[in-house]
């Protein structure tokens, strides 16, 4: 049986056109609310990792958009661009498809590298990114090589062994060890609810390889440098989770070495890599004062 994309709930789905490429969207909130969030999902999952965090932006008033990156979910799968700055140029050209000439990002994970990507591309068009598990890509970068890798973020990074991502990623039972091995204590249950939908997903024919490009990568390439260059501008929000055994706080410190205007933070107590799931209403209250400050709703 085919795998369903548009899942019923509290949102409207659609499908936009951007640059040549459809993606997926799920949105929800006042259509007039200039006001527009951009929810960019985490690798290995799509849109509907941010199933509880969509209605509470929504009766907010704020207009939000859960957007499927491509590869993912219910977008395009074209054969290349799943570096950072065309997944980055492809956010940007669905929020000029949406209507709206800005957006506050926010992006978990993979989605949350785009987002700083997207604040050093165009800062005229993003008025704010909130990065969650997920410091600043150099920050990121910086780090490797030094002995701070735990056993589940080397897991994770096996993930770019030939091969090897394609049988675990698209069997239930390799994408429940994978998830398994990167949420907090406590909050497994509320991860792997959907477990099986991601590696249905992932299981569709050709749908995997997309994906794992994006984990494969290690090096940024010209055009990213050039984006991540100056300290960014736009204000920002950067998410920890505490028990996050992806991303360490030490790029999390370095957060503040790129970025030059307003910079926020806050740790969210036992949750690993996946907050929109494993703590969905604590991220909601981390980001709500964030955009009534920088972006109100109407």
């Amino acid at each position: 049986m085919p795998v369903a994309i548009t899942r019923p709930g509290p949102w409207a789905h659609r499908d936009l056109t951007a640059g040549g490429t459809r993606f997926h969207a799920a949105l929800a909130g006042p259509e007039g609310s200039d006001s527009l969030v951009l929810l960019l999902h985490p690798f290995p999952e799509c849109w509907w990792a941010w199933r509880h965090v969509i209605p509470r932006l929504a009766e907010a008033g704020h207009r939000v958009a859960a957007l499927d990156l491509r590869g993912f979910g219910g977008s395009d799968r074209p054969p290349s661009g799943y570096d950072l700055h065309t997944l980055a140029d492809d956010a940007v050209r669905v929020v000029a498809a949406l209507g709206h000439e800005r957006a506050v990002v926010v992006g978990a994970g993979l989605g949350g590298q785009v987002a700083w990507v997207m604040a050093g591309m165009r800062p005229d068009l993003v008025a704010g990114i909130v990065p969650v598990a997920a410091p600043h890509p150099v920050a990121v970068r910086s780090l490797r090589g030094r002995a701070f890798f735990s056993g589940t973020a080397l897991q994770h990074l096996s993930l770019r062994i030939p091969a090897l991502p394609e049988r675990t990623l698209t069997t239930h039972r390799g994408m429940e060890r994978v998830l398994r091995s990167l949420v907090g204590h406590g909050r497994v249950d509320r991860v792997l609810a959907s477990c099986d939908y991601y590696a249905d997903l992932l299981a569709r024919p050709g749908a995997a390889r997309g994906p794992i490009e994006t984990v494969k990568r290690s090096r940024l390439h010209r055009a990213e440098m050039s984006a991540l260059a100056a300290p960014i501008a736009v204000p920002v929000l950067s998410i920890q989770g505490e028990s996050d055994p992806v991303q360490p706080a030490q790029a999390h410190a370095r957060d503040t070495h790129h970025v030059s205007g307003l910079m926020r933070k806050a740790v969210l107590r036992g949750v690993g890599h996946f907050p929109a799931e494993e703590a969905p209403d604590e991220l909601v209250e981390a980001i709500l004062p964030f955009l009534a400050e920088i972006a109100p709703a109407a």
